[in-house]
């Protein structure tokens, strides 16, 4: 059992490793299970790309970027939940508050419950930060901790204008898979949301101070993604699911015969659109 010193010493490591920070806050979304039976079969851990990404977003207090990362490569995981959390909880706070964007005002609160659900129940998170839940400010879709920290989700196209009415701008947002087939085929409505994007969302920062985060993968050439990607001064991570050699890029999740054999069965076409940009 440790001692006040020793959890203090803990915790500060914790603050300082974002892969370790991932690894024992989160164990439960760190395990492979068997598809058919549910069971665990082990525990994996993030690939070098998650930890370079994380190190990207914490030493870049103004950043705007798009990481164009394949699908099942936990974009959501670490953009939505993982990363807001260690950067929330650094001895001097970087997030104050925090936007999630969806397709839809529904995706967007389903989004924004997954990190609600971890600062409610997560008992690693409670004993080492404290009590999160702030009862009466506690709702889906919109809610701020004891600390006050807020968090809001916004669908699509909604109107941001509430955020410029707060006490306090958003300093994190993080707009999560906002292409989809059928918006795609339509060019003008693909321009009218990305000026959306720059202009409504950005806006709704201090004068463009504080992160700026896209991600998703990239479904068309005609796309908000591709556009905002284009666009001066973003950063940009391309990860690929496989390398030239076939060999996975996140090797501890899954096999080059199982990326193979994912590819065989959804064809060139899917293989290409949904994990090779």
């Amino acid at each position: 059992r440790e001692d006040a010193t020793q959890k203090e010493q803990r915790i500060r490591r914790l603050l300082r490793d974002y892969a370790a920070f991932c690894e024992y806050y989160f164990p439960h979304f760190l395990i492979l299970r068997d598809k058919s039976t549910g069971k665990a079969v082990r525990t994996i851990h993030n690939a070098p790309f998650h930890n370079q990404a994380a190190r990207k977003v914490k030493s870049t207090p103004n950043l705007k970027a798009v990481f164009m990362w394949p699908r099942g490569h936990a974009k959501s995981t670490h953009f939505d939940i993982f990363m807001p959390l260690w950067l929330m909880f650094q001895p001097q706070r970087l997030i104050n508050f925090m936007v999630i964007v969806g397709k839809s005002e529904d995706s967007a609160d389903r989004l924004l419950g997954d990190i609600q659900a971890e600062l409610q129940y997560n008992k690693r998170i409670i004993t080492d930060f404290g009590e999160q839940m702030s009862l009466g400010n506690w709702m889906e879709g919109e809610f701020s901790t004891k600390q006050g920290v807020k968090f809001l989700a916004v669908g699509r196209g909604q109107s941001p204008r509430g955020l410029r009415e707060r006490e306090a701008r958003p300093d994190y947002i993080v707009i999560d898979d906002l292409d989809d087939d059928e918006l795609c085929r339509n060019e003008r409505r693909v321009r009218e949301l990305t000026e959306w994007v720059k202009e409504a969302l950005f806006g709704a920062l201090d004068v463009g101070r504080g992160r700026f985060i896209m991600v998703g993968n990239l479904i068309s050439k005609t796309s908000v993604l591709a556009n905002i990607a284009a666009t001066r001064g973003v950063h940009v991570s391309k990860i690929c699911a496989v390398d030239a050699k076939g060999n996975p890029v996140w090797k501890e999740k899954w096999t080059k015969q199982e990326a193979q054999e994912y590819a065989d069965f959804v064809g060139y076409r899917a293989w290409q659109k949904e994990m090779m940009h």
